[in-house]
């Protein structure tokens, strides 16, 4: 560290109190950020395919009221006693909204009575990958995990096992130094 024109060395010990402080601001910034979304934004979900690969499984998407939707808009609406997040594809001259999921293996959407703006919920005005994947691993383990797997890809998976395998090692390492005891031998 530098003071003035002074030099100071850091102990070993003060740099790891520095790098704990800073870690733990950066996790409670997180948590806090992920808190406020969670608790104060509408949002969904994304647990299909169907707007792949627009949107793809495992995104959260925030969405916003809008005073009026155009063809193009991806849009939360109410079909058939469920919720839907597809793209406007055709507003007719009566009102009645055609929607489609952006998979090119979706056919537009057909309900009856037809979607109107009462049944849009709001517009996607942001989209976060990966936000998701807790909710949709939680409720849908195996399809959750495969599309992990896919979004993933080669080098996230990589990443992952490379993550996975310090903290294991540095915790078989703080166990071997003794700076680890577990609850039951205390």
């Amino acid at each position: 560290m530098t003071v003035g024109r002074i030099t100071v060395p850091l102990s070993k010990q003060m740099s790891r109190k520095i790098l704990v402080a800073a870690s733990s601001v950066g996790l409670a910034t997180v948590v806090v950020a992920t808190l406020y979304v969670v608790l104060f934004t509408n949002h969904v979900f994304v647990t299909t395919p169907s707007m792949y690969p627009t949107i793809p499984p495992g995104a959260m998407v925030l969405i916003k009221k809008e005073p009026n939707y155009h063809v193009g808009d991806v849009i939360e609406f109410r079909g058939n006693g469920l919720d839907f997040l597809h793209r406007i594809i055709r507003i007719s001259g009566t009102g009645d909204i055609t929607t489609k999921g952006d998979n090119p293996q979706n056919a537009p959407d057909v309900f009856d009575p037809p979607t109107t703006a009462s049944d849009v919920i709001g517009k996607a005005v942001y989209s976060l990958p990966w936000a998701g994947f807790p909710e949709l691993i939680a409720k849908h383990p195996a399809y959750g995990l495969s599309w992990l797997r896919a979004e993933l890809g080669l080098t996230g998976r990589l990443i992952v096992l490379m993550l996975s395998g310090m903290i294991f090692f540095g915790l078989a390492g703080d166990v071997r130094r003794g700076r680890w005891k577990s609850p039951a031998a205390t």
